[in-house]
């Protein structure tokens, strides 16, 4: 520009389009700025802010959306556990139970098989649950990852770790269950 708009703000010296450069020079050749001017500054200003506070939001937004992720991982992989005691419960309550002998056994305290199959299948249950929330959150967090920038000393990895910690439990759980049935 050629200095019609030194006696103006600093937001005139950095125009760089047309039509703020119009305004610029209008605004140097009729002398004081008029209010419409001044009051179309400000909406300006004030749309500036509210763009980059929106950003703000949209970034806040994102990160509580994996915090709500992080939170539901634990929430499933509670409600596997439970399962998997439950199962256990399930089990043993069966050696508390004395019955009369099945046709295959011949001890009155052998474990009830339905109490048996009963508490594995729901230690299986938790184990297939905890596994697929645990791998359904890994790879939500790689795609959420990959788009934003992680929390401070965050990452995916212990919240997956210890989902399949649970699992292993489990599956080391089933093998005694099936194991030492007597």
């Amino acid at each position: 520009m050629d200095g019609a708009c030194s006696t103006l703000p600093a937001a005139c010296e950095n125009a760089s389009n047309t039509a703020e450069e119009r305004v610029c020079k209008m605004a140097a050749t009729s002398g004081p700025e008029p209010d419409q001017l001044a009051l179309m500054r400000r909406v300006v200003e004030l749309a500036e802010e509210q763009t980059r506070q929106s950003a703000e939001r949209t970034e806040q937004s994102a990160e509580r959306s994996y915090m709500n992720a992080e939170r539901t991982l634990s929430v499933w992989t509670r409600t596997a556990l439970s399962l998997m005691v439950f199962g256990i419960a399930v089990d043993r309550f069966g050696l508390l139970l004395r019955h009369e002998p099945w046709p295959h056994a011949g001890s009155r305290l052998l474990p009830n098989p339905l109490s048996t199959i009963g508490g594995v299948v729901l230690v299986a249950l938790g184990v297939l649950m905890v596994l697929a929330c645990g791998f359904r959150y890994l790879a939500y967090a790689i795609a959420w990852g990959r788009l934003h920038t992680w929390p401070k000393r965050h990452a995916p990895w212990l919240a997956f770790s210890f989902a399949m910690g649970v699992a292993a439990f489990g599956v080391a759980l089933l093998v005694v269950l099936l194991l030492f049935t007597q």
